[in-house]
């Protein structure tokens, strides 16, 4: 049967984890290492130090969480949304919808992100270093939440009768 609660499922977010863990170890390992070779050039290879530090750390330390994902097992997280925002990838290529549950971030899909509004509370089904979701549950609120068109009739007074 289908659960029209369950807004996002990934059957494939162990091999996602896989997938990163193979990118990011060798990029990260290739970039400290260069970076590890440009500081002893210092103060001559100051540009190369700063961009190798920006690319460089941050993909050691995915690295590190992906590799720790590889032999972890998921976990849940219940909570409600407390942010979602869209932003862009790294050097602004793409587009990707984020969600703030109880501290922790998630990737959601666009489509999930257009069902969910600040302050449904949520389950979330996740490995737990990455924070790659694996499952994404609304959990049934006792009151209904109002449609676009009750919300519209309440954003708007009616119209003015009177000249």
């Amino acid at each position: 049967m289908l659960d029209h609660n369950v807004l996002e499922q990934r059957t494939d977010s162990r091999a996602s984890v896989v997938k990163r863990a193979m990118m990011l170890t060798p990029t990260a390992f290739a970039l400290v290492a260069i970076l590890i070779y440009a500081i002893q050039f210092l103060p001559n290879s100051f540009i190369a130090v700063f961009v190798l530090t920006l690319g460089g750390i941050p993909a050691a330390i995915e690295a590190v969480a992906a590799i720790r994902d590889l032999s972890a097992t998921p976990t849940t997280t219940r909570g409600r949304v407390r942010r979602l925002w869209k932003k862009s990838r790294y050097l602004f290529v793409g587009r990707v919808d984020y969600m703030l549950v109880e501290k922790k971030l998630f990737e959601v899909n666009a489509i999930t992100a257009t069902e969910l509004h600040e302050g449904d509370e949520v389950i979330v089904e996740h490995w737990p270093n990455t924070n790659v979701l694996i499952s994404l549950t609304r959990v049934p609120s006792e009151t209904p939440r109002p449609t676009e068109t009750t919300r519209r009739a309440l954003d708007f007074p009616p119209p003015s009768t009177q000249l």
